[in-house]
């Protein structure tokens, strides 16, 4: 079965959302880039209203406090010298989030792509191998730079590849089933056929990961094109900093537009790699129970991760004393797993004191399984009419 798991992963086990990813990122960084004067335009023309409204409230709260309060030097003046800032920030054009992207965003990816290669053990090279797809040419005038979009997909081309492995895995263990220790009796029989629906569990369960991992991309599109669009927005807030009486709405949207944003986009970096590790920990438990006691673990993990699991020799010690207890408590134990990624991913991320805000990619990608699972049922019902004629069974 090892050419077919080739084939397999060869043909559909591949990044299949860093094209769109590819498509949304020049989409977003070209488009912003053309409409950014006119935001720049528009959050001036904001300004103005703003503050407007804020000096007739700092004159108001001053009349109200019987005039004695330095409103000219705590308020209006703090504003009038953060403006001179902000407006000359946003006359700079695009230059400034270019900057900011290139000083924050592509660190954290450059990071995350260096750690999740060290976890799987697998350089850039071996990964464009392993997994195909090769960015498209890209203008460097848009307000983000090529090299970001080719760290984020390299980073799901990394985590792809482990998926590759673990499916592999499912697989060599499926074709473990098949020998010929199988008819020495019944007992031997049961316990192979065990084995293949192990193996079997595992090819979804990993199929099914690698799915969900596949919408993972939105997050980053949306939270890059919000950055952008909230940017000239959050440079204009700014001149109110500092500044007293003013309004609790201007200092929430003032972080809502800025810093929050900014935190969103690392977030959603983050956590496209923070997954990885969780899927790597339920590899070694997977690796512990195929070995023999005497045999490193280790080093059957690497043979996994490096896509040689055929080459390796699935334990016949583990394999001969499997019985039905055995295998329920592995499958058992796998589905728990599976069913804690939210919160162990989430548990990671708070460790670098960034939280986990998934929700328009788990909710996609709920949606496209509950659609697969309709689509099976309705071809199931179907099939059933064709067989039974149309009659129904009274």
């Amino acid at each position: 079965m090892e050419s077919f798991a080739n084939f397999f992963t060869e043909n559909f086990v591949q990044c299949w959302g860093c094209e769109v990813f590819d498509r949304l990122f020049q989409i977003v960084s070209n488009a912003t880039a053309l409409i950014y004067d006119k935001l720049v335009w528009l959050c001036i023309i904001t300004f103005c209203a703003v503050f407007t409204v804020f000096v007739i409230n700092a004159v108001h709260q001053n009349i109200k406090g019987g005039g004695k309060d330095p409103w000219y030097e705590k308020s209006i003046q703090k504003v009038i010298i953060n403006s001179i800032v902000a407006m000359g920030i946003l006359g700079m054009g695009i230059t400034v989030p270019r900057v900011i992207s290139q000083i924050t965003f592509e660190p954290v990816a450059q990071i995350a792509v260096s750690y999740t290669q060290a976890l799987i053990q697998q350089d850039t090279e071996t990964i464009n191998e392993r997994v195909t797809y090769q960015p498209m040419d890209m203008d460097d005038t848009g307000v983000f730079r090529p090299q970001l979009r080719d760290k984020i997909i390299l980073m799901m081309k990394t985590t792809t590849s482990a998926f590759q492995s673990y499916i592999k895995l499912g697989i060599a263990v499926m074709d473990s089933a098949f020998s010929w220790e199988a008819l020495l009796g019944i007992g031997a029989l049961v316990r192979h056929i065990m084995i293949f629906f192990i193996g079997l569990y595992l090819f979804y369960a990993f199929f099914k990961l690698f799915i969900r991992y596949c919408f993972y991309f939105i997050d980053i599109t949306v939270a890059m094109a919000f950055f952008v669009f909230f940017f000239p927005l959050s440079v204009m807030l700014m001149s109110f900093n500092g500044a007293e009486h003013l309004p609790a709405v201007v200092k929430n949207i003032g972080n809502a537009a800025g810093k929050d944003q900014i935190k969103k986009l690392i977030n959603a970096i983050v956590a496209l790699a923070a997954c990885v590790m969780t899927y790597t920990v339920m590899l070694i438990i997977l690796a512990r129970f195929f070995t023999d006691t005497d045999v490193s673990s280790a080093d059957f993990m690497n043979k996994i991760l490096s896509g040689d699991v055929f080459e390796a020799n699935i334990s016949d010690e583990n394999m001969a004393a499997l019985t039905l207890v055995s295998a329920t408590a592995l499958v058992y134990v796998l589905n728990f797993i599976f069913s804690q990624i939210p919160q162990v991913t989430k548990m990671i991320l708070s460790a670098f004191n960034v939280s986990e805000e998934k929700q328009m990619s788990e909710q996609l990608a709920d949606d496209a399984i509950n659609l697969t699972k309709d689509i099976a049922n309705t071809a199931i019902k179907v099939g059933k009419t064709i067989v039974s004629g149309g009659e129904e069974k009274k």
